[in-house]
């Protein structure tokens, strides 16, 4: 990547930022706070020890090839010279899976960058995370394993290898690897098929890692909270041949239907607030060809349209100035019908979705309630209706937070997870989740 967008790399410095302090935090907590967290004693529980256990690298094997559906490999190439793996003593590879397509059923191919503990791994394995990014973009160079230092998620992967976790973190459908002819592009909003590239991710990482449990469980912030969150909606109908325990959603992006909403279009006025309108209108188009893009752009925006959707334009000053040109009079529908069309659209392709269920797998959702860029009125409707129909959440709110993840929620959320791989029950489901 030439030159990543500032608020791009604004949004993924905290992530990275977050899941480092996360796991500074929960080490404190645990040593503080009699029972706050877990005690690990029995030998089938991986290490909360932040040193490898040993200095040096699991070897993996020739990789598996063999197509036999979702989760299996395609390729995988070694990942040498990162510096973050190289500290904590990690295997790293990049790898090709197959997924499905969550619009037709189609098979697809999807990248993703895999990490894996140093030392011997406890009895069972090393249990999965598989990490969800957050929105990078929509064309497939915006790949967080095509960037330099993979876009600093390898600083924050480091914190969960060395604490017992392999890691997988995935680049999503259409993002690094092309769609090929009669594919769509990427879209933010499809939730079906960042669920099963989620879930696909981690089947692909306990193929390539005999070492691995077919324990895992999810995490992800932005659209990567919508990843997660739809992991766990498709774990039953897909996830078959792995364990999921759960997932923790952080501002995920899960309906985006206020975005519709006129006086919220009147009241753009960030980088980050119109970069999301953006690629909401691009993901629409991408996911239903039949979507009037034109209705929600100006005449002058469908001109600069191509240089703002780019993650990273060979012009970046051109680009920078665009986009701080822009006014909300530029994504004014054009009419009350193109509202209501945006609004309807947006509203079917939310959270939760005809998967949910009682069954599934429980969902952690932290977010704040003054969120600038992703609506938290969305995501209070994402919950409320994911309760009516029996699904197990449990809310982690930042009142009158934006977009910097507290600092408590965070410990509570991953906590919240480990305490899922502990097999521990779920408390509060649904308690204020409308």
């Amino acid at each position: 990547m030439r030159r990543a967008d500032r608020p791009v790399r604004r949004q993924v410095e905290l992530l990275r930022t977050v899941l480092a302090l996360t796991a500074v935090l929960v080490t404190v907590a645990a040593c503080g706070q009699s029972g706050s967290v877990p005690q690990r004693s029995d030998e089938g529980r991986p290490t909360r020890a932040f040193a490898p256990i040993f200095a040096g690298s699991e070897a993996l094997p020739a990789p598996d090839l063999t197509d036999d559906g979702p989760g299996s490999l395609v390729e995988m190439k070694p990942v040498k010279g990162d510096r973050n793996f190289d500290e904590a003593g990690a295997t790293a590879a990049r790898i090709v899976y197959r997924s499905t397509n969550g619009v037709d059923g189609r098979p697809t191919q999807v990248s993703a960058l895999i990490a894996v503990p140093a030392g011997p791994p406890p009895k069972g394995g090393w249990p999965i995370i598989s990490l969800g990014h957050e929105a990078t973009g929509v064309m497939s160079k915006c790949a967080p394993t095509l960037a330099a230092e993979f876009w600093g998620y390898s600083s924050g992967m480091t914190v969960y290898l060395r604490r017992g976790y392999a890691m997988v973190l995935s680049d999503y459908y259409g993002l690094g690897v092309e769609p090929g002819p009669g594919g769509q592009q990427h879209s933010i909003l499809d939730a079906t098929t960042l669920g099963n590239n989620i879930i696909d991710a981690a089947r692909a990482i306990h193929r390539a890692a005999p070492s691995t449990s077919a324990n895992w469980g999810a995490l992800g912030a932005g659209e990567g909270g919508l990843a997660a969150w739809a992991a766990a909606e498709r774990a039953g109908a897909y996830g078959a041949g792995m364990n999921m325990v759960g997932a923790v959603s952080v501002n995920p992006i899960v309906d985006l239907a206020p975005l519709a909403d006129p006086d919220r279009i009147a009241a753009l006025a960030t980088a980050d607030q119109y970069r999301l309108q953006i690629r909401m209108l691009q993901s629409l188009e991408n996911m239903q060809p039949d979507f009037d893009l034109n209705a929600h752009r100006s005449a002058k925006l469908k001109d600069q349209w191509d240089l703002l959707v780019d993650c990273a334009p060979r012009d970046f000053a051109a680009a920078q100035l665009a986009l701080n040109q822009l006014t909300p009079n530029d994504f004014q529908a054009k009419d009350a019908a193109a509202v209501a069309d945006l609004k309807r659209r947006l509203g079917a392709v939310a959270l939760p979705s005809s998967y949910a269920g009682p069954n599934d797998p429980p969902v952690l959702v932290a977010f704040g309630t003054a969120d600038p860029v992703d609506p938290p009125t969305g995501v209070l409707a994402a919950t409320g209706a994911a309760c009516a129909r029996g699904q197990q959440i449990v809310m982690m709110r930042g009142v009158g937070e934006t977009n910097q993840v507290n600092d408590q929620i965070m410990q509570n959320a991953l906590a919240w997870l480990q305490a899922r791989f502990d097999g521990q029950r779920v408390a509060d489901v649904c308690v204020g989740a409308t």
